[in-house]
């Protein structure tokens, strides 16, 4: 099952970068090409520009969930 993928703005990304104390290329990367990034394009109706920030929300065996953080590149 994939997990839940949200784009965040620009606001939300600079608060959770803060937060994380890391800057937006320390961020792991995902591909605009990736197949969940080509889903959220479609559900949200636009385009995802390069160097946003999404939230991807996963089930955990430890908490009820985990959330990580992904770059957008070109790909």
């Amino acid at each position: 099952m994939v997990p839940r993928h949200e784009l965040l703005t620009d606001d939300e990304a600079d608060k959770v970068l803060k937060r994380l104390k890391i800057t937006r290329d320390q961020l792991p990367k995902i591909k605009d090409s990736d197949a969940a990034i080509k889903t959220l394009k479609v559900a949200i109706n636009h385009d995802i520009p390069e160097k946003s920030v999404v939230r991807i929300i996963r089930d955990s065996q430890t908490s009820e969930t985990a959330e990580v953080y992904r770059l957008v590149i070109r790909g």
